[in-house]
């Protein structure tokens, strides 16, 4: 046999000998990172460690927390618990930034980043427009890009409205209602519906009825937000209303809906309708799976940084009692072109 067809057919044979071992090999778990045992830190550590995250490939075998976690809490989660957030660095393969709050998700999140560990945020990204300009800036520099999303930027129905609004399409307006009075919590999700559905691309935000109640954190009574899209965004001139209804008492409306009304109407998109027995948080954790196994992103920069934006828009608007403009944010908009 030719020498040069003898080293082509012995490669071939190694080649898929490679392959067939890589195949039946299973795939290592992803080692998760929580850093803070609180809000969706407390629910995804719980769920995971209970069984869920060794069937999917996603173990909670870090975690920190700003105060002492009860001996309850440790027994059950058999996780490793550090004194510093930065000690799981070296021993996690992504990180779950998990803080009830938002301001400090930049201060948390930027040794992982530099230190090369996959960062994922709970929603918002950030507390504010600029600080999730650096964060994505900070991920773009460090070749390790940061991802966040609300459960709401990846639940299917959502998905399936933003691959259908091209039937309605020109889109006229568009109204999205969701639950509680959390500010931080909920208004989010609220944005991450529109946002993913009809992209980036927010030019005016008008916040009605807009008070704290617990100072920084909740909010007393409904809020409507007018929202106007810019004409040249890809879902042209559309404009609507976000409205946040929150619950007074037990048994209380609870939910997710878009409407969207233009060269035709839409039906009413109801969210978060999980299959019987599936965990209604399994989109996120397909995405999080994904994101730190190879580094996947489903959203462009500009569209992680639209949620934040739009929030920072939300509250500037409320607090101050006046239209606020795209514009306002030139500069964080210029860092994440």
């Amino acid at each position: 046999m030719d020498t040069g067809v003898l080293r082509m057919a012995l490669a071939a044979l190694f080649s898929a000998a490679v392959a067939s071992r890589a195949a039946a090999e299973p795939t290592r778990p992803v080692r998760l990172g929580i850093v803070g045992y609180e809000g969706h830190g407390s629910v995804f550590a719980d769920e995971l460690s209970a069984g869920l995250g060794e069937r999917i490939g996603l173990t909670v075998t870090h975690l920190w927390h700003r105060e002492t976690l009860p001996d309850a809490v440790r027994e059950r989660l058999r996780v490793t618990v550090v004194p510093a957030p930065t000690d799981m660095i070296g021993k996690v393969d992504g990180v779950f930034i998990a803080e009830e709050l938002p301001q400090r998700y930049l201060e948390l999140a930027t040794p992982f980043v530099k230190a090369g560990v996959r960062t994922f945020l709970n929603r918002p990204l950030a507390g504010s427009a600029a600080d999730a300009a650096e964060l994505i800036a900070l991920g773009r520099a460090s070749g390790n890009p940061v991802f966040a999303a609300s459960l709401l930027a990846v639940d299917p129905g959502v998905l399936a409205a933003r691959r259908e609004c091209a039937t309605f399409a020109p889109i006229k307006v568009a109204n999205v209602t969701g639950p509680s009075n959390h500010f931080w919590w909920y208004v989010p999700h609220a944005i991450s519906i529109l946002t993913t559905v009809l992209g980036p691309g927010v030019e005016e935000i008008q916040t009605h009825d807009f008070a704290w109640d617990q100072p920084g954190v909740t909010v007393r009574g409904p809020l409507v937000i007018f929202f106007r899209y810019a004409a040249d965004s890809p879902a042209g001139p559309a404009r609507g209303t976000i409205q946040i209804v929150p619950g007074t008492q037990p048994g209380d409306w609870y939910g997710f809906r878009l409407k969207l009304f233009g060269h035709a109407e839409s039906p009413e998109y109801p969210f978060m309708k999980p299959e019987p027995g599936v965990s209604v948080w399994m989109p996120l954790y397909q995405a999080m799976l994904a994101f730190f196994r190879d580094g996947t992103i489903p959203f462009s920069d500009r569209e992680l940084l639209e949620v934040p934006l739009v929030l920072d828009m939300v509250l500037r608007s409320g607090t101050e009692k006046r239209p606020v403009l795209r514009h306002e944010y030139a500069a964080c908009l210029e860092r994440v072109k």
